[in-house]
């Protein structure tokens, strides 16, 4: 495939899918609380109680309805279908079953606080024969806090990266533990001589937040949201000029 049919297959998509599916139901609450609230101001007598809880039955059956239609299993299974479908464009392409991340990708990419609970609509495809995984992780706070589950793009490749491990950040955001990796910010190893020529293709690369991780012998491309079959293409197309211009460690 040459990427001519990336766009059209992902129309249905949006850049900002996961955090949409996100947001359903606290702009649900919220809109319920304001219209409660609402009511009890301007409603008297007996009729303000029917209104209040009026108002919260249509929000719970709100919620219920856009949750059904637009959730997040919804939204996966959209994702796996528009990449099946695209998959048939890219030769030698193929939708893998949901299932476990790669533990060193894992590893490697992760931000602080969170596992990954599963991999989904993982597909396996080739760019300039270098095998290129994309998948959307489902990523579950750690034991203890109260934050919701939250999805993550990911595009991976293997490379020879001996022992150099680097975090090259796509996006600028006052959160870092919305992409950066668990590790970052540790004082690592002087800098790789090749280091510079990947920042100047990640300067090339036009994307929401996200982090590009090198080491363990991958490099992982961890994005904020947008499941866009063009954007995965672009994606696996960094991924795979960054594991190029990584050069193979003597003797290796």
């Amino acid at each position: 495939m040459t990427g001519a049919d990336a766009r059209s297959s992902g129309r249905r998509l949006g850049r900002r899918t996961w955090t949409a599916v996100g947001a359903i139901l606290p702009v649900t609450a919220v809109a319920t609380i304001a219209g409660c609230v609402a009511a009890a101001a301007l409603v008297r007598g007996p009729a303000q109680r029917l209104a209040v809880v009026a108002i919260l039955v249509v929000g719970v059956v709100g919620g219920l309805v856009r949750q059904r239609s637009g959730g997040a299993e919804v939204t996966h299974r959209r994702v796996a279908s528009t990449r099946a479908t695209w998959a048939r464009t890219w030769s030698g392409a193929r939708l893998e079953p949901d299932g476990d991340a790669d533990p060193r990708d894992a590893a490697l990419a992760l931000p602080r606080g969170w596992r990954v609970e599963a991999a989904r609509g993982r597909l396996r495809l080739a760019v300039a024969g270098v095998p290129v995984r994309c998948e959307t992780w489902v990523l579950r706070a750690e034991p203890g806090s109260r934050r919701s589950r939250v999805r993550r793009e990911v595009v991976a490749a293997d490379a020879s990266t001996g022992t150099a491990r680097v975090c090259v950040p796509i996006g600028v955001s006052v959160d870092s533990v919305l992409v950066s990796p668990a590790w970052a910010g540790r004082r690592e190893a002087g800098e790789p001589d090749w280091l510079p020529a990947v920042r100047a293709r990640v300067a090339r690369h036009d994307d929401l937040l996200a982090a590009l991780t090198i080491g363990d012998d991958r490099v992982v491309l961890l994005a904020l949201d947008d499941p866009r079959t063009e954007t995965t293409a672009a994606r696996a197309h960094l991924v795979r000029d960054v594991a190029a211009l990584v050069p193979r460690p003597a003797g290796r």
